[in-house]
């Protein structure tokens, strides 16, 4: 069950990267689904098997869609990683954790892209990037990343909410 959830997740954070927020973006801002996802399965099942699902769903992306081969895929990777370190320490009901992580992890993307941007000689304002799209783009990320942690913890954790309950004394 927790594979198949993981590869449905990976397809939809994909779809709505690709497709979905593309088109739909308010003011060419978008969330980064398939960062918020990786960062939340960092938390949820660890550092290493994040990266890799990260690694893997990175080179997808840049395969398909990507400007940069193999860099949007060590950025996933880290990401997987970075969520990973918060593995077992805090709080499961905590959405505060992942959706920083998710963040500050939207803001490191954002910023080595706009580096890698820059070396191949795209002239911009980065300061006027910072405000007007990486800094949105990290909020919605961080949102995203909660709402998938939302579901996702119930899934790699096991738990059943009490309104998921059955009946007052449980199973019987």
């Amino acid at each position: 069950m927790r594979k198949t959830v993981t590869i449905v997740a990976i397809l939809l954070s994909v779809f709505l990267d690709s497709l979905v927020f593309a088109r739909l973006g308010l003011y060419g801002v978008r969330p980064d689904a398939l960062l918020g996802t990786i960062v939340s399965f960092g938390v949820l099942m660890g550092g290493l098997p994040a990266g890799l699902i990260g690694l893997a769903a990175g080179l997808f992306t840049d395969i398909f869609f990507g400007r940069f081969v193999g860099l949007g895929a060590a950025i996933y990777l880290l990401a997987g990683f970075g969520g990973g370190l918060f593995y077992r320490k805090f709080y499961a009901d905590n959405l505060i954790v992942p959706s920083a992580a998710a963040a500050v992890a939207g803001v490191a993307k954002e910023v080595v892209m706009a580096i890698a941007l820059a070396l191949t000689g795209v002239k911009f304002s980065f300061f006027l990037l910072l405000v007007e799209y990486i800094l949105p783009c990290a909020f919605l990320s961080a949102l995203w990343c909660a709402l998938v942690h939302v579901i996702f913890r119930r899934v790699y954790n096991g738990r059943q909410s009490p309104g998921f309950a059955l009946g007052a004394g449980g199973r019987k």
